[in-house]
């Protein structure tokens, strides 16, 4: 009895000891009587926006984002876009951002006769962009200087030189010079060409710059662009005509959250005349994505064309067959089948193309490495293979 006794006085002694040492401690995190009575500290609504914390580009967190970010490879934007933009809290601007982007190649060309090994700086872009103090209107202002030998420098100099509004729902007003839709990969970015070469139609019917007013609208199931130009292309002459080109693209399964993947159905008409040289240019294009896999086909008829090849009043067509894979995040294999007839009235005078791609995508499209084969059957001329290595670097 006594043992119990004494077992239960100790028990009583510990927890008594255990809940002392435990006010202590609660004691240490109250606050005192004075500070729970203290008047809350009011901000004035300046002295709010003053301690708000916002994003800054230039922390070490934000520098190795840059490394870690899960690129999406449908973005052309650079991968300091954010770093080299600047800010304006007063004035006609809101923001100004620097864009330096960078396309080479380095391989050979061997046919029946000759083998010509070179190194091509194919595309050197250095500009600006940004948006104006009201945030609806912005500008952009692109400047090529990709040496050409066989061209004036300074005609090809101005590259995108244009303002937009986008105070019309669902759509973009554009004044200035930019890059019409003539053709689905005649009118892409070159950022987000899955080839180092365009195809055989974009190459002659698009690709090209214009000046004139453009506007363009985007809805859930449709989009389009259509626009009035100058048909003079890269200020090489003053007004030598007049272009309209429209493009049209449906999008049937834009209500099923990609369930069945993404399709576009797409068309695109190019007339105008320039030096009293008719043309016109019709297009089809057709996109699938589903998953890992990518499906691009476009057949282009050309009755004269006013494209990057030059005026031309000759009858032309071709068509193309893409088909991509996604091994990895970083990985991607590509085929594509291209057939160009530069002229329908002369006979077995077609180039076909066979082409053979891997992209690596080291930060998605800012920083990628692309290895292409191209094997061209001539109908006309020896056949060739080339064989090319390129980076792209977005900065």
């Amino acid at each position: 009895m006594k043992k119990i006794i004494n077992i239960c006085f100790i028990f009583l002694l510990i927890s008594q000891i255990a809940f002392a040492i435990s006010d202590d401690i609660d004691d240490t995190k109250k606050p005192k009587k004075e500070e729970i009575f203290e008047q809350p500290i009011i901000l004035e609504p300046d002295e709010r926006a003053d301690i708000k914390e916002e994003y800054n580009p230039y922390t070490k967190e934000a520098l190795k984002g840059i490394i870690e970010k899960d690129y999406d490879l449908n973005s052309s934007d650079g991968m300091f876009h954010k770093q080299l933009k600047a800010k304006f809290n007063k004035g006609p601007i809101k923001d100004i951002g620097l864009q330096a982007n960078f396309i080479n190649s380095i391989g050979e060309t061997i046919d029946e006769n000759d083998s010509d090994f070179k190194f091509n700086p194919q595309l050197i872009n250095i500009g600006i962009k940004g948006n104006f103090a009201s945030e609806k209107e912005g500008y952009n202002l692109l400047f090529d200087l990709t040496p050409n030998i066989h061209e004036n420098l300074f005609h090809r100099l101005v590259l995108d030189a244009w303002v937009e509004t986008k105070r019309i729902p669902h759509h973009t007003l554009m004044f200035g010079t930019s890059r019409p839709n003539v053709g689905y990969e005649g009118g892409q970015c070159p950022y987000l060409v899955p080839f180092l070469n365009r195809s055989q139609t974009a190459r002659n019917f698009g690709n090209i710059r214009k000046t004139g007013v453009r506007l363009k609208g985007d809805y859930k199931y449709v989009d389009y662009d259509i626009g009035g130009y100058s048909s003079d292309t890269y200020y090489s002459e003053f007004f030598p005509g007049v272009e309209t080109d429209l493009w049209v693209n449906f999008k049937p399964l834009a209500n099923t959250n990609g369930k069945y993947g993404t399709l576009n159905i797409s068309g695109g008409y190019q007339a105008g005349v320039r030096n009293s040289v008719d043309f016109n240019v019709t297009s089809m294009a057709l996109r699938y994505n589903y998953k890992k896999f990518k499906l691009s086909s476009e057949l282009q008829y050309a009755n004269g064309s006013n494209g990057n090849s030059g005026l031309n009043d000759a009858q032309q067509w071709g068509y193309n067959v893409t088909l991509a894979y996604q091994l990895t995040k970083k990985l991607e294999i590509l085929l594509r089948y291209d057939d160009f007839d530069p002229n329908k009235k002369i006979a077995k005078n077609n180039t076909k193309e066979y082409t053979a791609g891997i992209n690596y995508f080291i930060l998605g499209q800012t920083l990628r490495v692309m290895l292409n084969y191209i094997y061209a059957q001539n109908d006309s001329k020896p056949d060739s293979h080339r064989i090319l290595l390129g980076t792209q670097v977005l900065i």
